[in-house]
């Protein structure tokens, strides 16, 4: 018998998206035990359009973010079921039939793995996401993103990060993962708190997986050619968020090897962000503001690893 999973989906303002979301999991040959939607500013008129889908619940909430939305999607899921998996969703994408059953499969077949994903394609029929991976610059990019897909990613692997588009998480693992209660860091507000997620399971010595059959369509909103068209306040937070990821988890002999890739990396950040987008500097800022948090959350971090070494 499969492992059992459950479904999570972050959702604001998208209802639209939503409903071809939904009509996707009710499509899946395993189908989950609960479908939780996370809904941030509801609209309970629209709710109500969606009420006929199988086995949905509802849970309102302010907005604090992607990360405190999926946080809560995670204690709500643990409560009300008993699931082996729990799978995060962007509303604006639409899972193949069998994207639930394979990731499933493989996932339960290898112990050490805590996350996963499966190939997430664009409308347009390019690749979205193959997984993600980590260049030494250490901004994380989607693996293929933009490319056509010629079949260059069809090996099950082990990868960086997974898409929170598109994130299967293990529940066994969860509680190891978090620090101070959250599986997603609540400063990020959105962006980068999957490859923020990811990169403590790598430095925890949890494995990523990467499943190409399993497949999904995401109508990605965030495309280098529409960076204008997020809002600036938005577009800080990405900002803001690759440096505390970098505080929170770099390990200081990567750092002094990878140091003059970055240096030269911020310093074309910083020319592109005060010639092109000025908006987004006061995420320096923010950042700035954060850093003692990122600071206790990456001793608590290297603690649990120095724990796990002796262990």
């Amino acid at each position: 018998m499969s492992a059992s999973y459950a479904v999570g989906v972050i959702h604001y303002r998208s209802y639209d998206d939503l409903k071809a979301c939904l009509d996707s999991i009710d499509r899946q040959t395993h189908l989950p035990a609960l479908t939780l939607v996370v809904d941030v500013d509801p609209d309970e008129a629209r709710q109500q359009e969606l009420s006929g889908h199988r086995a949905v619940e509802w849970e309102e909430t302010h907005n604090g973010g992607y990360s405190a939305a999926a946080n809560l999607a995670i204690r709500i899921l643990r409560e009300k079921t008993d699931a082996e998996y729990i799978l995060l969703l962007n509303p604006d994408v639409r899972l193949d039939a069998t994207f639930g059953e394979r990731l499933v499969a493989e996932m339960q077949a290898r112990p050490r793995v805590a996350l996963g994903t499966g190939k997430l394609m664009r409308p347009e029929g390019v690749i979205d996401s193959a997984g993600i991976e980590l260049p030494r610059h250490r901004r994380p990019r989607d693996r293929g993103s933009e490319q056509p897909d010629r079949g260059q990613y069809e090996r099950i692997e082990l990868v960086f990060g997974a898409s929170g588009a598109a994130m299967m998480l293990r529940s066994d693992a969860l509680a190891d993962l978090a620090i101070e209660g959250e599986v997603f860091d609540e400063d990020f507000f959105l962006y980068h708190e999957d490859t923020d997620l990811c990169w403590r399971a790598q430095r925890l010595g949890w494995q990523v997986l990467y499943v190409p059959d399993a497949r999904a369509c995401h109508n990605r909103s965030w495309r280098r050619d529409r960076r204008f068209e997020i809002a600036s306040r938005v577009r800080r937070h990405s900002f803001k968020n690759h440096y505390l990821q970098l505080v929170k988890n770099e390990r200081p002999r990567d750092f002094v090897r990878n140091l003059p890739v970055l240096a030269i990396w911020e310093m074309l950040r910083l020319g592109f962000a005060i010639l092109r987008d000025p908006s987004v500097l006061p995420g320096y800022l923010e950042a700035g503001r954060l850093l003692p948090n990122a600071w206790r959350k990456r001793r608590l971090l290297e603690l649990a690893c120095r724990e796990r070494l002796e262990a």
